[in-house]
């Protein structure tokens, strides 16, 4: 059993958000944090972006030694996420979370030096990890992965998909706000789709979006499906583009400048959902809502490998497909049952037990 911790009388537990302003680490680590303050709703969480020092970012086991290392580098304007266009926000100096929440290996070297500088001023922090850094788990306090990245130990928590914040009850609310333009949709069989694009396994090609574009275009032509689309960052120039060209007009939405984030509320409204094969997040948010959901992949599927993917990314995908949380893109909306994947809660009830609150 761990050691029941508790953080100064009267003063509710403090959590620390912190990442470097990359839109996927720093979201899934919000998630996190806001999933334990909806078991723990008298902790309170801060959300900082940050610019690691090279050093520690480069060597982050030298971070877990010694306590003297910087720990910023330079000031600049953070690329992509919550802090876009903004200038980084750093924690106030000489003061420490109780928890600290850190994703992927550019922060690991951070974690661990803010750790160590806290215990040579008298402090105890936490710290919460999430994704494998490739460095040994015994140097955090607890270690969350996908099932995807290798890492395990007695302080590891494995899960099926990434760290999100969509609920169903979010989902619920998001879709009653829709604008009423939307409305028009629940009259005829409406399917999300969700484009990712390149990424560090490969670039999204002009021949790629091209048959990305087919395959969309001949599932609404034998589903009679209109296509809710939501392109992501990274979605290739002129891909929605494409893709709407081969549709009737009638047979595809998209979201209008000047609208709020529909993203959740389009979600709701759905039938079905498609997700392209390069996203682990867009697939596990998809899946939450217990709909179908469809994986297009990006590169030329086999019969074996469905989702077009290599490596650990197709290992998710083969896994989903096993659970039945999602299931290979085919011309016609599938019928059920699927299987909702919902692990936030059970998530921060065995985070908060392993780190004994």
């Amino acid at each position: 059993m761990p050691q029941t911790m508790s953080s100064t009388q009267g003063t509710p537990t403090r959590i620390w958000v912190v990442s470097d302003g990359t839109a996927g680490m720093r979201l899934q680590s919000v998630a996190l944090a806001e999933a334990l303050v909806r078991a723990r709703p008298d902790w309170s969480f801060d959300d900082f972006i940050i610019t690691p020092h090279p050093l520690i970012r480069t060597l982050p086991r030298l971070a877990a030694m010694l306590p003297g290392l910087p720990l910023y580098g330079a000031a600049q304007k953070t690329a992509g996420g919550g802090g876009q266009g903004t200038l980084a926000r750093r924690p106030h100096a000489g003061h420490y979370p109780e928890i600290l929440i850190t994703c992927g290996r550019r922060m690991a070297g951070y974690a661990l030096a803010l750790k160590r500088r806290a215990k040579a001023d008298g402090a105890t922090v936490q710290i919460a990890h999430l994704q494998d850094p490739r460095l040994s788990p015994s140097l955090f306090d607890a270690m969350l992965v996908p099932r995807h990245d290798r890492a395990r130990g007695p302080n590891v928590l494995v899960t099926t998909g990434s760290m999100n914040r969509l609920t169903l009850a979010g989902i619920q609310a998001a879709m009653m706000e829709m604008p009423s333009r939307w409305l028009e949709t629940t009259r005829r069989t409406a399917v999300a789709v969700m484009l990712g694009g390149s990424n560090r396994r490969y670039k999204v090609t002009p021949e790629m979006g091209n048959a990305m574009a087919d395959r969309l275009a001949a599932f609404s032509r034998t589903s009679g499906a209109m296509l809710m689309i939501m392109a992501s960052r990274r979605t290739p120039d002129g891909l929605v583009a494409q893709v709407c060209e081969k549709l009737p007009a009638d047979a595809v939405m998209l979201p209008q400048k000047g609208e709020p984030n529909v993203y959740p509320g389009i979600l709701g409204m759905a039938q079905a959902v498609i997700v392209s094969a390069d996203s682990v997040n867009m697939a596990t948010e998809a899946a939450v809502t217990g709909k179908p959901v469809m994986i297009a992949p990006w590169q030329p599927a086999a019969q074996n490998n469905p989702s077009g993917e290599a490596g650990r990314i197709r290992a998710f995908h083969d896994h989903m497909f096993t659970a039945k949380h999602t299931v290979p893109l085919a011309s016609t909306i599938p019928n059920g049952p699927f299987e909702r994947l919902d692990e936030m809660s059970a998530v921060a009830d065995e985070l908060l037990h392993l780190l004994g609150r």
